[in-house]
């Protein structure tokens, strides 16, 4: 197996030391469980055996190739050393099963089998040891298993997640070899096949528009289990500022409404002594919350209530849950300095907004703030509550205007005065200028050959999204298309976590073996295409 690496340091802001006590609301609780889905199930299997040759004009510099079909692998006898490749086709979240027949004189010994799951080629062409991260190697998708009677069925017990399956044979004995047949996975998900096939077709005839959207709604479907998980191979847990983009996406496609209101009931009955929420929380073995905390997390509950209740016309929810959106506010708004504007030393808790490295926050963080703000706003005209930040949002619009640089066209951050896309695409949804204003300073940014371009679909989205909305359909469509689009060409048919065409080894942990490939803040081509683009691509 090789050694495990030396784990690489854990980013400062990411360092918890204590957090604040969980004040547990077991009401809230208790309507979360009740809402918990009946995962669906289906059977998969895999369409061929392959194996991987070089290939350099490819992403990943391999491409697989199919040696032998299904029906002949049950024909072939396996023994010390060998090993195999599955292709199931596309990516598939659930549990492997199969069965081992036994060639040979006698069973004197167990068989010892390496089996890895691979999202992309390479976590079963290459090793997956030793691991240079900063997050657990635990999560690296393989397993040894010893079979001691034979011939037999197996059925793994872990659910995995995973498009390819290696099965090496570690050792059997001289006295016998083995065969496998029956190869299948049990499928998982909230969504079902027929729900998946109930979504109404894109109203386009672009291939690639339509490709996009496809493999978003597979991004989403394998992310929808009892949670928004964000990735079904990595956390496998439930993030808020995720679950934003998630439900975003759900609303236009399987418009699993339930699914998102368990999620924020989840989120409401773990909030903090003071007030604020985690930014992720762990569904088993009991509902907890996590150490994590992220102020644009923690901000952004509210304005993924609104969206709910205008999605799903679900008052009462909103009415409920409107004392926490209210007390998710205050940590966020405690770092406005006296003119209204964002502070990012006000505490050393973690601003988020993406992985890009060297990215400034102080200005995106201002725009987030001020878009929250404007986005529960609208929230209480829906549940007939008085709009309790109309002075802040207008004092913080103002405050905005410090972050323009006039002659450079441009929201400068930080006192190096940095140029990010972040940053422009924050300000712009939260219209802290006029639009024309934002769609120059993205435009201007994005061709800056020195501006921190985001490394995550997650950043990628409010940088599409602040393009649609300020009038730039068609530079939001070149952005997906190249983003988006890259990652397709690149052989994804789920959306990464994390994506940069130059780099396929590019990881925000140190080791792109511990990066998740099927990952929910990616889905948002469907809600781009079906939503903000609707009226321009048709």
């Amino acid at each position: 197996m090789g050694s495990i690496a030396e784990v690489l340091e854990v980013p400062e802001n990411q360092k918890v030391e204590r957090p604040p006590k969980t004040i547990f609301n077991h009401g809230f609780a208790r309507t979360a469980e009740e809402l918990t889905p009946i995962l669906h199930e289906w059977v998969d299997r895999p369409l061929s055996v392959v194996e991987f040759q070089p290939y350099p004009n490819e992403f990943f510099k391999c491409k697989a190739l199919p040696t032998y079909t299904i029906d002949e692998l049950s024909l072939i006898s396996y023994g010390r050393g060998d090993k195999f490749i599955l292709d199931f086709g596309s990516h598939r979240v659930g549990y492997l099963s199969f069965h081992i027949g036994v060639d040979g004189v006698n069973i004197d010994a167990p068989a010892r089998l390496r089996v890895t799951f691979g999202e992309i080629p390479y976590d079963i062409t290459e090793n997956l040891y030793p691991c240079n991260t900063w997050i657990s190697t635990s999560w690296l998708p393989d397993e040894v298993i010893n079979v001691d009677w034979l011939p037999t069925d197996i059925e793994m017990p872990r659910r995995y997640a995973f498009r390819y399956v290696k099965i090496e044979i570690i050792d059997t004995s001289q006295k016998f070899k083995i065969r496998f047949s029956d190869v299948k996975v049990r499928a998982v998900s909230a969504v079902s096949p027929s729900m998946m096939l109930d979504v109404e077709s894109l109203k386009t005839n672009d291939e690639e528009l339509a490709a996009l959207d496809r493999i978003s709604q597979v991004t989403l479907r394998n992310c929808m289990q009892t949670v928004f998980e964000d990735g079904p191979r990595r956390d496998r847990r439930l993030w808020l500022g995720d679950l934003r983009l998630q439900a975003l996406t759900n609303y236009c496609t399987f418009k699993y409404y339930d699914l998102v209101k368990r999620c924020l009931y989840m989120f409401a009955a773990l909030p903090r002594e003071d007030g604020s929420l985690p930014a992720c929380l762990f569904e088993k073995p009991k509902l907890s919350a996590a150490s994590d905390y992220i102020v644009d997390y923690d901000a952004l509950f509210g304005p993924t209530v609104y969206d709910y209740t205008v999605a799903s016309g679900d008052v009462q929810t909103a009415i409920e849950l409107w004392p926490t959106v209210l007390k998710s506010m205050q940590n966020p708004l405690l770092h406005l300095d006296k003119n209204g504007k964002f502070n990012p030393d006000a505490s050393k808790a973690w601003k988020f907004l993406d992985w890009s490295k060297g990215l400034d926050t102080t200005a995106g963080m201002h725009g987030l703030v001020l878009f929250c703000c404007k986005e529960i706003n609208k929230l209480a005209l829906l549940i007939s509550e008085p709009p309790p930040f109309l002075s802040i949002a207008e004092k913080m619009t103002a405050a905005a205007a410090s972050f323009y640089d006039s002659s450079l066209r441009v929201f400068i951050s930080g006192p190096d005065r940095q140029i990010s896309w972040s940053s422009q695409a924050w300000l712009a949804l939260a219209g802290a200028a006029d639009a024309e204003t934002c769609l120059t300073a993205i435009k201007i940014a994005m061709a800056h050959p020195e501006a921190i371009k985001p490394l995550t679909p997650y950043a990628y989205h409010h940088v599409a999204e602040s393009l649609a909305r300020c009038g730039g359909q068609e530079e939001c469509l070149k952005l997906m298309r190249e983003y988006w689009g890259g990652m397709a060409r690149a052989g994804a048919d789920t959306f990464w976590e994390c994506f940069d065409s130059e780099d396929p080894r590019s990881s925000p942990y140190g080791d792109c073996h511990n990066n998740s490939y099927c990952h929910a803040w990616s889905c948002t081509p469907s809600y781009l295409l079906r939503v903000v683009l609707k009226d321009y691509i048709m």
